[in-house]
């Protein structure tokens, strides 16, 4: 989104930007919290500007100093209009997945898949539909690039959990899982589960709800 269609200005729009780069590189790096200090520090800004920045747009409470990384990444994306709900990733390209990924509309949802995930080889590189088939490995680089927040799971029994665990670290804050696993989330992220057969367009509209209620 454009600095033009904030409500912010151009430079802290810009400053917005830059604690999201820092605050993605401390998570690379295995950080889960980061400090008031941390972030003036890292940046060459000072306390005062920092504080008087988060507590603005609502990000921070008088008197809180640290901060988890993945929730004021989150927060702060959102705020830019960096949340990405109109288009999906989708993990699995058997036959589950290409059910899906061959359905016009997605069900009548106004979902779209742009990219799917699967570690057979034989599969990797392959279009199904218009959608080319890569390695999961990508998932996590490809879905901040792209501020992907939703993400299907199509894959064979006992394989969920573990791209719910990829989907996680990724960012994707709504998982529609297709699959009969019971999955795991950390709080905050969405599970939506899914039958084929059942009503894909009542389960979109239940996902989408609770998203926009976070």
């Amino acid at each position: 989104m454009s600095p033009d269609n904030l409500t912010v200005s151009l430079e802290e729009f810009k400053r917005m930007e830059r604690y999201i780069s820092l605050l993605k590189l401390l998570k690379l790096r295995g950080r889960t919290d980061i400090s008031l200090n941390t972030i003036t520090e890292e940046l060459g800004l000072s306390r005062e500007l920092v504080e008087a920045d988060l507590q603005e747009f609502g990000l921070s409470l008088a008197g809180q100093y640290v901060y988890n990384i993945s929730k004021l990444a989150s927060q702060l994306e959102e705020m830019l209009g960096y949340r990405n709900d109109t288009e999906a990733f989708l993990v699995g390209a058997g036959k589950l997945g290409t059910s899906l990924l061959l359905k016009e509309n997605l069900g009548q949802t106004d979902l779209k898949i742009v990219a799917a995930f699967d570690n057979d080889h034989t599969k990797i590189g392959n279009t199904i539909g218009s959608v080319r088939v890569m390695s999961p490995d990508k998932i996590i680089s490809l879905a901040e690039r792209m501020h992907i927040c939703v993400g299907l799971i199509a894959t064979p029994p006992g394989e969920a959990q573990h791209i719910a665990n990829i989907f996680c670290g990724a960012g994707i804050k709504a998982i529609w899982n297709f699959t009969s696993d019971e999955i795991e989330v950390a709080p905050g992220i969405i599970v939506e589960n899914t039958r084929i057969g059942q009503d894909l367009k009542q389960g979109y509209l239940h996902l989408i709800e609770q998203l926009n209620k976070r």
